[in-house]
Formats: structure tokens, C-alpha cells, sequence
């Protein structure tokens, strides 16, 4: 399986966080339990920017908006961001695992 570094954990302070992995736009995310997740920061619906407004992922095309933690629409069932699994490292880095799903 492949792994791509997203980076030290200790880096990032904001969530979620703006990160680029292979030329593409994510939201790293960190949910209540402390797992990691990637969703790819464009729409599924008409290829939008996501953005991250008022504590939710928002696509201003047609003002869809998704779940922070696992990135299903809430506007329309069997609809979500796609994601890619995020692992930490003992050494402290976070690292993005296989592909988007």
C-alpha cells in the first residue's frame, strides 16, 4: 500500500486543515475521538471548491453541504466527499494510506 506524508501532527493547531496531497486540495480533519481523515476538497456533485464555512464543508455551486468528520452530504442521501485513510506514525508524522474511496 502506498503512503503519502502529510506532515508532522504537531503542525497542525487549526482544524480542519487546508492541505495539498499529489496536486489536489484536502480538508484534514480530526474528529472528537482523535482519528484523522482526508476528504478531497472538491464537490461530487458538480465539482466545486468545498470550502470550510460556518463549522461545515460548503460547495457554493448549489450550496450543498457536508459532515466534518466523515464527509457524507447533508443535503443529499448516498452523497459524500471522497476520502482518503490517514494514519499516525510513532515518529509523529501523519501519513495519507492508499487511495481515495
Amino acid at each position: 500500500m502506498s503512503e503519502t506524508i502529510i506532515g508532522p501532527a504537531d503542525q497542525f493547531t487549526v482544524w480542519p486543515a487546508e492541505v495539498e496531497l499529489d496536486g489536489a486540495p484536502y480538508w484534514l480533519t480530526r474528529s472528537e475521538a482523535g482519528e484523522y481523515r482526508l476528504l478531497l476538497a472538491v464537490c461530487p456533485h458538480a465539482g466545486g471548491e468545498v470550502r470550510w464555512t460556518e463549522g461545515t464543508f460548503f460547495c457554493p455551486l448549489h450550496f450543498w453541504t457536508f459532515d466534518r468528520e466523515d464527509g457524507h452530504c447533508t443535503n443529499v442521501d448516498d452523497e459524500r466527499l471522497q476520502r482518503r485513510d490517514v494514519t499516525l506514525r510513532e515518529d509523529g508524522v501523519l501519513v495519507a494510506a492508499g487511495e481515495l474511496y
